[in-house]
């Protein structure tokens, strides 16, 4: 080995001057830059910590409130649903009431048309039996005291007519 001693002291000595003037000069704002780094990774480490414990919260009262909304909503469900039966309800009442209103106005009218049929039938009948009379006779019977007399013979024969009927 042609290494000499002197060599290995200057080089040793110029490393250790090195050392020196980077101690100085470079070792401490490393040694800070460092530290500040640490530092900040240590506080990002702890904003995300709560962080984490904000969105925690804030998922528990999101599926507190979307309970309460749920429950809320079968609860409006629920009363529209009745809501809905007593409408229902009300109407098919209503329905009712005016189709029995209709079915005795109905009934109400077909009465009225039968008297108005009735009392139509025995004039005819009366002018019938005038016209009967007036061919068998031959002559025209107009006597105001006839017409009644033939009046009362028809409202007797409807008479026995009903009471055949009824029996």
């Amino acid at each position: 080995m042609n290494v000499s001693i002197q060599e290995i002291l200057t080089q040793a000595f110029a490393f250790a001057i090195l050392l020196f003037i980077l101690k100085r000069l470079a070792w401490k704002p490393i040694l800070e830059l460092l530290d500040s780094r640490r530092h900040k990774i240590a506080s990002e480490f702890s904003e995300i910590e709560q962080t984490k414990k904000v969105l925690d919260q804030l998922k528990v009262d999101y599926e507190q409130k979307l309970a309460h909304i749920q429950e809320e909503m079968r609860a409006k469900l629920a009363d529209a649903i009745q809501e809905g039966k007593k409408l229902s309800r009300e109407i098919q009442e209503t329905a009712r009431k005016q189709a029995k209103e209709i079915l005795d106005k109905a009934k109400e009218d077909i009465a009225l048309e039968a008297a108005k049929a009735q009392v139509t039938l025995r004039k005819e009948m009366a002018g019938l039996v005038f016209q009967a009379t007036e061919h068998l006779i031959h002559e025209k019977v107009t006597n105001q005291k006839d017409e009644e007399m033939i009046l009362r013979f028809i409202k007797e024969l409807d008479d026995s007519k009903e009471r055949v009927t009824k029996s």
